[in-house]
């Protein structure tokens, strides 16, 4: 007797998140193709579980959707590859077995700059594994702001190096151009020599409010100064010091762009909290 014809055929689906995969099936089985991520996956769970199959991925282990799958011996299924079924199977748990993840390393926590509270989010700290220049150990983060000095290296300082001074006794080096103010000679020494810069278009200089440094919150354009109304001000009477007229003022703070030019730098008073602002530009 002989087997009826086996029809193929194909589709493409979409989610609502815009995600598509190929799809192409007959009686006995359905194989996606060029699945992307996210939404997609959720409607190729929901079809797992509605109709109690299994899903195998083309290299990873198979996810279940039912404890009565491990009695049988499905063809395909490697020894040992099939892992505990999953409470409810869905789009993550698919993504999770097709698209693994390593685990993220734990780095250790920076040391702590009161000037520069958060220097990883202003850019200039970035993960990495790479040794220090200065050091030589893997401390797990490097800095990547300005470094003025004759003989140090542009790049590859960690920022332990840059907090304990051992960067800056060694290599004679600071790490913002100037402090702006009348601020005790310590309070100088800490910001030039042992707090992580910042890059800016022309050379960056530090902002002091209350006799003592600010602390530095990042770069920031027109949209991000909107929460910070004082610091716009702040701006506003730099602008008039370089006796521009008041439209001119008005059209330069609303062309600020946090990552392009011009660009204004946010910082905060360490003792009365108001936020204070410069801009410059190419």
């Amino acid at each position: 007797m002989s087997r009826p014809p086996i029809f193929l055929e194909s589709w493409k689906l979409e989610a609502e998140d815009g995600g598509t995969v190929d799809v192409h099936g007959d009686a006995h089985r359905l194989t996606f193709h060029r699945s992307s991520s996210g939404r997609i996956l959720d409607r190729i769970a929901e079809l797992a579980r509605r109709t109690g199959t299994v899903v195998v991925p083309g290299d990873g282990p198979a996810v279940l959707t039912a404890e009565t799958h491990r009695k049988h011996r499905l063809a395909g299924f490697r020894t040992g590859a099939i892992p505990p079924p999953p409470r409810a199977l869905t789009g993550q748990a698919i993504q999770v077995t097709v698209f693994p993840q390593p685990e993220p390393r734990r780095r250790p926590p920076l040391p702590r700059f009161p000037y520069h509270p958060n220097p990883v989010a202003t850019g200039s700290v970035t993960p990495s594994d790479e040794p220090c220049a200065c050091c030589g150990q893997e401390r797990g983060w490097l800095y990547t702001g300005p470094v003025y000095a004759a003989d140090a290296p542009a790049t590859g300082i960690c920022p332990y190096c840059v907090a304990l001074g051992t960067a800056a006794d060694r290599y004679d080096a600071c790490f913002a151009d100037t402090v702006e103010g009348d601020v005790p000679q310590e309070v100088v020494t800490a910001i030039l020599r042992r707090t992580p810069g910042f890059t800016a278009w022309q050379s960056p200089y530090w902002l002091t409010h209350c006799g003592d440094g600010a602390a530095f919150l990042g770069p920031a354009g027109t949209k991000e100064l909107t929460a910070y109304p004082d610091a716009v001000d702040h701006l506003r009477r730099q602008c008039a010091a370089w006796k521009w007229p008041p439209g001119q003022v008005e059209e330069f703070l609303g062309s600020l762009d946090k990552d392009g030019g011009p660009t204004a730098y946010l910082f905060r008073c360490r003792v009365c909290e108001t936020h204070l602002a410069y801009a410059d530009f190419t």
